[in-house]
């Protein structure tokens, strides 16, 4: 643009899902989107990818320029000297330079075939659950959620990274099983489908309001996105599952405007087949079904029971003193489990009245607790930055 005169610009495109980070010099434009460094060329108007021995870059939250350097700092934690001319780099480990350094607040969690999974920001972290050791995997993004199905994981990976995969039995590293439209970019919530064999994962669209079913089936490798399946202002923050039937729980992040909505869906088909707009303050924070019965949690601490079958609210409660905030739930050894930012409790299946399993659990989440399961009914999440499990016999 001519700051002379504001109508006089030129407009390209970058290619990419987003810019994130720019800087400049006399003959260039510098800048990063979700695959890397690019030099937009002022004389020619062209743009180039910045190579560098291979390096991945990962998510960049920092580029300058220098003295013919281009200078980038990863969100995997190093700072890269790319020269420019020889395309070559020099890459300094901010841990080890002598930056501070502590854990990660967590993202999801996932439990299954032997491991436990943490995802964070760059990383997911495999616990072995028999000796202890960690493995870190270097991978683009956030896992915000995770399932093991047949000991294998998926996650729904943040920013616009769609479902990745990671099979310890194989030899391959994580990777991506499964992209999606770049303004669906915030997953939520993941579930599993047995019905149907699907990964299902709720979305929000941080760009375009409203959010996204994504599916994805990993016998064929198929996947499929439902935009706006709730409205075009609710994003879907939990995802339940009975007998083939997918329900998914509305959130809305804006003043106007329903933001407790029920969808009753049918992933394989993409059709609505029934719903419930909930009169609650909060939006749906998270959801499980047990028998007949789908059990949800709002963001201001309100508990409902829908019956499935009579589609109907046939319980609610008041839970702020355990559950004042963002929550997330389980269905474990037939009983339905609820973690918040301070508490893990249970309910009574006949009652539906909530006890507490654990206080103070207080977990290191970044956007909200997670909760999962194993297949001997040992439960994962976090106390503090602190992996842990129960193993909540009664």
């Amino acid at each position: 643009m001519d700051l002379a005169e504001y109508s006089s610009y030129t407009v390209t495109s970058a290619g990419g899902n987003m810019v994130k980070t720019m800087a400049a010099d006399t003959e260039s434009v510098y800048f990063t989107d979700e695959t890397g460094a690019h030099a937009y060329s002022m004389t020619t108007g062209e743009i180039s990818r910045i190579d560098a021995e291979g390096l991945d870059l990962g998510e960049v939250w920092g580029v300058d320029h220098r003295d013919g350097t281009l200078v980038v700092v990863s969100a995997y934690g190093f700072v890269a000297e790319i020269d420019l001319t020889a395309r070559t780099a020099v890459v300094t480990d901010l841990g080890e330079a002598g930056a501070p350094a502590g854990p990660q607040l967590g993202m999801g969690i996932a439990a299954g075939g032997g491991y436990v999974y943490t995802g964070g920001t760059g990383t997911i972290a495999r616990h072995d659950v028999r000796t202890g050791e960690v493995v870190r995997f270097r991978v683009p993004g956030e896992a915000k959620d995770a399932e093991v199905v047949d000991g294998v994981l998926y996650t729904g990976q943040y920013n616009a990274q769609g479902i990745w995969s990671y099979d310890p039995a194989g030899g391959r590293l994580p990777h991506q099983v499964a992209s999606f439209a770049a303004e669906q970019n915030r997953p939520l919530d993941t579930c599993w489908d047995p019905h149907h064999g699907l990964l299902l994962v709720g979305v929000q669209s941080d760009t375009e309001g409203g959010g996204s079913l994504w599916t994805y089936d990993p016998a064929s490798g198929r996947s499929a996105i439902h935009v706006n399946p709730v409205d075009d202002r609710q994003l879907i923050r939990a995802v339940a599952t009975r007998q083939g039937v997918a329900f998914l729980g509305g959130d809305n992040l804006q003043d106007q405007g329903p933001r407790a909505t029920v969808v009753a869906f049918d992933p394989r088909r993409g059709r609505e087949l029934w719903r419930l707009d909930l009169d609650q303050q909060g939006g749906v924070a998270a959801m499980t079904v047990l028998g007949r019965h789908l059990y949800g949690l709002s963001r201001r601490g309100e508990f409902f029971v829908i019956d499935v079958p009579r589609r109907r609210v046939v319980h609610t409660a008041d839970l702020k003193e355990v559950s004042p905030g963002f929550a997330a739930m389980v269905t474990n050894r037939g009983v339905v489990y609820g973690v918040s930012d301070t508490t893990l409790f249970r309910f009574d299946r006949r009652t539906f009245a909530a006890s507490t399993v654990v206080s103070g659990i207080n977990g290191g989440w970044y956007s909200g607790p997670h909760l999962n399961h194993d297949e001997h009914g040992h439960l994962y999440t976090l106390r503090g930055t602190n992996l842990v499990r129960i193993d909540d016999r009664r």
